[in-house]
C-alpha cells in the first residue's frame, strides 16, 4: 500500500481532508488511540465523525452524535467486539459488523471528527445527510459501512 497524504480541497478524494466541506476536522487517529483510557484523543462533546481505513481512498462511515464523540467511538469498539464473539451486528453501533470485517481483513480503522456543540440535533443530522450526499456525488457510492453496508475487497476505494 502506498503512503497517503492529506488531499487538497478540490482533489478527486478530499473526503479525508482536514477541511472537507469547510469543517475543521481533527487529525486521523486509530480507533483504539481515540478511545484509550486516560489518554483518549476523542473529545467528550457533540459532533460529526467519519471513519476510514488507513492508506485507502474514501471513507467507510459518516455519522453524528448528540452525546459524546468519545462515548460513540467506544460504542463502535464494543459493537466490533460483539461481532468478534459471534453476536449479531447492531447496537450499540450499526456499523460495528462492517468495521470488524475491515479490521479482520487487516485494515487499520481510523477516526476523525469535528466538534459541533452549538448545533441542535436536527441541524447535526442535516449536516450528516449533506456529508453523505457529497460523498456519494464525489465517490459515486455510499461509504462502505453506511446504511448497514458490508465489507468486500471490491467496495473499497
Amino acid at each position: 500500500m502506498s503512503e497517503m497524504t492529506d488531499p487538497a480541497p478540490g482533489d478527486a478524494d478530499d473526503t479525508q481532508g482536514l477541511l472537507w466541506e469547510n469543517h475543521a476536522w481533527s487529525e486521523w487517529y486509530p480507533l483504539d488511540i481515540a478511545i484509550a483510557p486516560r489518554e483518549a484523543k476523542a473529545p467528550d462533546t457533540v459532533g460529526l465523525y467519519r471513519l476510514r481505513c488507513k492508506e485507502r481512498r474514501g471513507l467507510i462511515y459518516i455519522g453524528e452524535i448528540g452525546d459524546s464523540l468519545r462515548k460513540r467511538f467506544r460504542q463502535l469498539r464494543k459493537a466490533t467486539q460483539y461481532v468478534a464473539h459471534g453476536k449479531s451486528p447492531g447496537p450499540p453501533h450499526i456499523a460495528g459488523g462492517c468495521v470488524h470485517e475491515h479490521e479482520r481483513a487487516g485494515f487499520v480503522v481510523e477516526v476523525s471528527w469535528v466538534e459541533k456543540p452549538n448545533l441542535c440535533r436536527r441541524d447535526r443530522k442535516g449536516v450528516e445527510c449533506e456529508l453523505i450526499a457529497t460523498y456519494r456525488k464525489t465517490m459515486g457510492t455510499n461509504p462502505t459501512c453506511q446504511f448497514g453496508g458490508s465489507f468486500t475487497e471490491g467496495n473499497l476505494g
